[in-house]
């Protein structure tokens, strides 16, 4: 089972440093936009950083979930399952209510 466990690990060990990277990238980002820095080159490639460490994030969740469902006795699918975002403000109805 301790087998099993080392990638799991391994994902939440790199998650979980990206997630630091993130929380520190977003307080700079929100520096440069309470100086009105929303359009220069150093925010643009902050954007950029912030949304490619969200990607990574997602991406290592869904290698989480397929390796505890490859670990599990009986896999009844490979198919890993999604996490369904919604913006804020959003309605998940879709109609807007």
């Amino acid at each position: 089972m301790a087998e099993e466990s080392k990638p799991i690990n391994a994902l939440t060990t790199a998650r979980n440093k990206l997630v630091e990277e993130r929380r520190a990238l977003a307080v700079a980002m929100a520096l440069g936009y309470g100086r009105r820095r929303t359009d220069n080159s150093q925010t643009n490639d902050m954007r950029e950083a912030f949304i490619g460490i969200q990607n990574t994030i997602e991406a290592i969740d869904r290698a989480i979930a397929h390796e505890k469902l490859i670990a599990s006795e009986s896999p009844r699918s490979f198919v890993v399952p999604t996490v369904e975002t919604v913006p804020l403000g959003a309605s998940r109805s879709g109609n807007g209510q």
